[in-house]
């Protein structure tokens, strides 16, 4: 049986001393599986209302070819596909948000066991980017600022900061103005915010993978079943194919 310490100055000082104890993590991982399996879900549901509502839209434009899209009868029609695609929209976020709360939490995690507590300690309050590029020059005693890893958790870092923060992540956050009273070029649609998510998903386990890579403690260095289940998650999702122009608001979609 491990030892079970009460206070942190049992804790050893020396990284490769530990584990035991074992990392307790935040669970943001499995908020990220939650959220992607919701997603396999709706999109499966917006497979099926698509056509259906798409067929009752062009129904509605042939006994009204003078009418626009803001009659009472258009919105009861669009009201079902709408309140999926709202989901898929919200469920994208939260994976996001929560990739980028665990990317920090592997972040955290390497920096106690394979550092010594000297630099762990000095180091916590930085930035994802700069705890990053700290523990990969310790660890290698090379750069990654030109590596995807790095690009991966500025993306996701920087995109938490903007929505922790009550911004519009969709538009720059230089100020207050800038960013809420500005109209985007373009505003969400659920093609481009899947793609969006598995860009930022596929970047949280480049990064994930990397640090297992480079980890001089066994324990950091294991193989992860959630990174795995999230790699199947993502890989479910991308048989969603969307076809669209513009915007995106308008789009086909078919699972191949």
């Amino acid at each position: 049986m491990h030892k079970k310490f009460t206070n942190a100055g049992q804790l050893p000082e020396y990284p490769l001393d530990m584990p035991p104890p074992y990392w307790r993590s935040s669970g943001a991982i499995f908020q990220i599986t939650s959220s992607l399996d919701d997603l396999c879900n709706l999109l499966n549901s917006l497979l099926d209302a698509h056509p259906e509502i798409d067929g009752l839209i062009f129904d509605y434009f042939d006994r009204n070819p003078d009418s626009d899209d803001e009659g009472s009868e258009f919105g009861e029609i669009c009201a079902p596909l709408w309140e999926v695609e709202s989901k898929i929209i919200l469920k994208s976020e939260l994976a996001i948000l929560m990739a980028a709360i665990q990317s920090e939490d592997h972040l955290n995690r390497i920096t106690v066991y394979n550092l010594h507590k000297d630099i762990s300690d000095s180091i916590e309050k930085l930035s994802p980017p700069q705890k990053l590029l700290i523990i990969a020059a310790n660890l290698t005693g090379e750069s990654i600022k030109d590596c995807r890893s790095y690009e991966a958790i500025k993306n996701l870092a920087g995109w938490r900061n903007s929505y922790a923060h009550g911004h519009c992540t969709d538009r720059p956050t230089k100020t207050l103005r800038h960013n809420h009273l500005i109209s985007p070029e373009e505003y969400p649609s659920v093609p481009k915010a899947i793609d969006f998510m598995v860009k930022q998903l596929k970047g949280y386990l480049e990064l994930s993978n990397y640090l297992r890579k480079i980890s001089l403690n066994e324990y950091t260095s294991r193989p992860s079943t959630h990174d795995s289940e999230i790699e199947n998650y993502l890989k479910e999702i991308e048989r969603y194919h969307f076809t669209f122009e513009d915007d995106g608001q308008v789009y086909d979609i078919e699972y191949k």
